[in-house]
C-alpha cells in the first residue's frame, strides 16, 4: 500500500467521523476541524481495523495524531515494520 492509498483511507475515516468532507490541507490540526477526544478515539479504532495495526502506548500521543499527515506517517512506519 503506497502513501496516496494511505492517505486516502485515512480521509475516509476522518471524513466519515466528523460527518463532512474534508477541505483543508493534510497539514492542518485537526482538532481546529472538529476532531476532539472522543472522535480521535473512534478514528483510532478505526485506523486499526482498516489497517490492521495496533497502536501503542508510545505511539499514542496528541503529536502523533494532530494531523491527517502525520497519521500517514505513523501509519507507513507502521505498515513497513510489520512487513
Amino acid at each position: 500500500m503506497d502513501g496516496q492509498e494511505i492517505t486516502q483511507r485515512v480521509r475516509s475515516i476522518i471524513e466519515a467521523q466528523l460527518n463532512t468532507a474534508i477541505d483543508f490541507d493534510d497539514e492542518d490540526a485537526l482538532a481546529d476541524h472538529g476532531l476532539d477526544s472522543l472522535s480521535s478515539v473512534e478514528v483510532t479504532l478505526d485506523l486499526e481495523d482498516v489497517f490492521s495495526v495496533t497502536f501503542n502506548d508510545e505511539e499514542m500521543t496528541f503529536e502523533r495524531f494532530a494531523t491527517i499527515a502525520s497519521i500517514v506517517n505513523l501509519l507507513e512506519e507502521k505498515l513497513a515494520s510489520s512487513g
